[in-house]
């Protein structure tokens, strides 16, 4: 029996000394990722300037992610998180992560999903009553369905509403994500010493004492009040994790769940005020399955066109669009041979805008959602896969079209002028907010 050699990673572009593409890539991260696809194929070699291999073919992530997951680390690049997250569930290898997810795993559970969505329905109750009050004014929606997702997340993790005026943590969590980004894509911890007081510095000191107080308060009031919600703390005082470990789980925890969150439901309602005839399709299937009546766990299961809503414009804004890995030993990812200790980069950005596997890409058509194609299981991945898939993506998912469908059922949003430009650290967000008008269906 003979076998077909593996054939080498196309060769990108090897740019500068040193810094390699880096000049390039920085002045549009997203867009450079698809040029890259479009000109090399689903496995390209990168310098930025640490090499990596920017992988966007479905049958190399389903290899990296589940068909071979013991042949990887975190790798290099996660350490950039550490400084935020700590060793916890996000940065931690596998041996060390399983202990992590088994001690907050019930907190994800169907019974306390159903209880967390509700604090969804209240949030988002809160951000419309808001709305109601600025009739023709223009203002940066983005900025405010991010407390949706701060309140539901911190209140379902830590039993504390985040979003409340003068806490700053919305602030102080996209702060993060600029350093961890930093860190990350640049391979080294900054590029200036950590003493000068650039802004830079300022910032990242203050956003550490903001979500170090989070942790630290949640922690004492739950052990001074001793009542037991069964969220995430509790299991994480309960168990046998020593003192920073819990604290570095809550961190990931938080920043995993908020940020990422709040961002896909900016990206969703931008998407359905750009599309009427599918606005009004959501509208329609609200309006029937919903009534007057908040979202309940039966309902939003009937909210078929809502969810296929949300899964497309995850497709096109995926929160966290890309994610390294890097190999232990040789691989043969999608016929490519990959040498062990390669950094490989997944993007799901780039998987998820690829002609090969989805038709019209860049078109935002839920239908695609619902039409029962058969497609590879990795061309759509906005949680991850495998053992590793987000703990949370099913909460995330309950949040998101309990927020959707409740909105949509009472205002119709217009878009500014004012153009929406894509920013691009660890989540992918709107750089200048998205600036609409709100004007009441009913």
């Amino acid at each position: 029996m003979t076998t077909t050699p593996a054939c080498p990673v196309a060769r990108g572009p090897r740019g500068l000394p040193v810094l390699g593409v880096a000049a390039e890539y920085f002045r549009d991260p997203a867009g450079y990722t698809l040029r890259l696809q479009e000109d090399h194929g689903g496995m390209v070699d990168v310098t930025l300037p640490k090499p990596f291999v920017q992988v966007t073919e479905p049958e190399a992530v389903d290899r990296v992610l589940r068909g071979n997951p013991d042949n990887c680390t975190r790798g290099e690049l996660y350490k950039g998180f550490i400084g935020y997250m700590g060793r916890g569930l996000l940065t931690l290898d596998d041996p060390q992560w399983r202990p992590h997810r088994k001690v907050v795993q019930p907190a994800f559970s169907r019974t306390r999903i159903t209880a967390d969505a509700e604090e969804a329905v209240a949030a988002t109750r809160v951000v419309l009553e808001r709305w109601a009050t600025r009739a023709g004014q223009v203002f940066d929606m983005a900025a405010d369905v991010m407390a949706i997702s701060t309140r539901t997340m911190g209140q379902a993790l830590i039993g504390r509403d985040l979003s409340v005026p003068g806490l700053g943590y919305d602030r102080a969590a996209a702060i993060a994500s600029k350093v961890m980004y930093t860190r990350t894509v640049f391979g080294v911890n900054e590029l200036l010493p950590g003493f000068l007081n650039t802004r830079y510095q300022r910032e990242r000191r203050w956003s550490h004492r903001v979500i170090d107080g989070v942790v630290h308060a949640a922690i004492t009031s739950r052990r001074r009040s001793g009542v037991e919600r069964g969220d995430a703390l509790d299991h994480l005082l309960a168990s046998d994790l020593d003192e920073q470990a819990i604290r570095d789980d809550l961190r990931t925890l938080l920043l995993a769940g908020t940020d990422t969150t709040g961002q896909a439901l900016a990206w969703t309602l931008y998407e359905l005020a750009r599309h009427p005839a599918v606005r009004r399709e959501v509208e329609d299937e609200v309006d029937r399955v919903l009534g007057d009546a908040a979202p309940t766990p039966a309902t939003r299961d009937e909210l078929v066109v809502t969810r296929s809503a949300v899964d497309e414009a995850l497709r096109l804004h995926p929160p966290v669009w890309q994610f390294p890995r890097d190999l232990i030993e040789d691989d043969v990812l999608a016929g490519r041979s990959v040498p062990g200790g390669s950094t490989v980069l997944l993007s799901t950005y780039g998987t998820h805008r690829s002609a090969e596997h989805w038709t019209d890409p860049e078109a935002f058509d839920p239908s695609r959602f619902r039409d029962g194609s058969t497609r590879h299981r990795q061309a759509y991945f906005p949680f991850g896969g495998g053992r590793r898939m987000c703990i949370g993506r099913d909460l995330a998912l309950a949040t998101l079209v309990t927020a959707v469908a409740m909105t949509t059922r009472r205002f119709r949003l217009t878009l500014s002028s004012r153009p929406v430009r894509v920013g691009t650290y660890i989540t992918m967000f709107p750089s200048d907010g998205i600036h609409v008008t709100a004007r009441e269906r009913r």
